[in-house]
């Protein structure tokens, strides 16, 4: 399977939340943790959600996401690649690095 995942806010919960804590998994659709089901991992979630001393708060992701990375719950076995197709006739093209596509809004044509 491959999914992307981009953290909604720069805090640990708008990143791993949803990809690392079990509890998000679902019977259909709508899952970006594809594979992390670890109670310890769980506890980690919920104790970061409890914790309001930022830097306190902030280790706990780095550990939550050691943990996960050290279990090796997730292996990332292809790295996708399109084919972005461009007339002759296109100006000013580039790929965003945000989204890794065509900035549409700055396309022009040549006459």
């Amino acid at each position: 399977m491959i999914t992307g995942w981009g953290a909604d806010w720069p805090d640990g919960y708008g990143f791993l939340s949803q990809i690392i804590d079990s509890r998000t998994i679902r019977a259909t659709g709508g899952n970006y943790n594809l594979s992390v089901k670890d109670p310890a991992v769980d506890a980690m979630v919920d104790q970061a959600l409890k914790t309001t001393d930022i830097t306190a708060r902030e280790q706990i992701w780095v550990n939550a996401d050691k943990k996960v990375m050290e279990d090796a719950y997730d292996l990332p076995g292809i790295w996708a690649k399109g084919l972005l197709y461009r007339p002759p006739n296109l100006t000013n093209v580039f790929v965003t690095d945000g989204f890794q596509m065509y900035d549409y809004t700055a396309l022009g044509v040549k006459s």
